[in-house]
């Protein structure tokens, strides 16, 4: 492991590399799908050209892979990814959720799965 490797994965809430199918979407009669580039307790970061503008409320539902474990909670856009405007050059267009009201059990269960997966943390 890298230094920056060793000094991401000591932050209080690392990301983790991970590609996990993400539903999602501020109206319930249209839901959207995309994948996640990295994921940690606090948020996620969703793959997309569906790009919502900053501070949009939504809900996002997935499922942890190799477990039961579904995960439903509210979210905000924090941050975009935009393709004509790259905030993150080595990042695809897409959105940086923020979840808001993650349950303790639904924390520990992000938490369990990126523990004991063999993910790279990143930036």
């Amino acid at each position: 492991m890298s230094i920056k490797q060793e000094m991401l994965a000591k932050r209080p809430d690392p990301r983790y590399l991970t590609r996990i199918a993400i539903f999602y979407g501020p109206y319930q009669k249209k839901i959207l799908t995309d994948y996640s580039i990295n994921m940690s307790t606090g948020g996620v970061f969703v793959e997309t050209s569906m790009i919502l503008p900053e501070d949009t409320k939504l809900t996002v539902k997935f499922k942890l892979p190799h477990t039961d474990t579904m995960i439903i909670a509210k979210a905000r856009v924090a941050w975009i990814n935009d393709p004509l405007d790259l905030k993150k050059l080595f990042f695809p267009a897409g959105m940086g959720l923020q979840f808001l009201d993650l349950s303790s059990e639904n924390m520990c269960a992000i938490r369990t799965y990126l523990d004991k997966g063999a993910f790279v943390p990143t930036w």
